[in-house]
């Protein structure tokens, strides 16, 4: 796996099994990215007021808030300066409102260089 996307972006991985939040983590600090990651959406939205990630990988389907409200929370606080790309495990269709993107579980590392380049190619 390589990332040809700008090493500088800051990634927050969203997901409520610690064990898949970990382990995107740690493959992306491997690649040497900046990331953080947490497991519910109250957490993810206090990281992200110190960390002010360029990037979220959020998983949908989290109890209490669930990724729909994490998307639309970031989206209100941060504009369209932050990538807000779904994550999901299920193949059921997944409403993209607050969404750039979508990447199915496990995550492709082609697709999302892919999506960081479309979005962050410039920077």
């Amino acid at each position: 796996m390589s990332l040809d996307a700008p090493p500088e972006l800051k990634l927050l991985v969203v997901d409520d099994d610690l064990d898949s939040a970990e382990s995107l983590a740690f493959c992306l600090q491997l690649e040497g990215r900046s990331v953080q990651y947490a497991t519910c959406g109250e957490d993810a939205l206090k990281l992200a007021e110190t960390f002010t990630p360029d990037v979220a990988l959020i998983d949908i389907f989290m109890p209490e808030v669930d990724g729909h409200a994490l998307a639309a929370e970031l989206r209100k606080r941060f504009g369209t300066k932050i990538v807000v790309v779904a994550v999901t495990g299920a193949l059921k269709s997944v409403e993209l409102d607050a969404f750039d993107a979508h990447l199915m579980k496990p995550i492709n590392f082609s697709q999302l260089d892919a999506l960081l380049t479309q979005h962050h190619g410039g920077t």
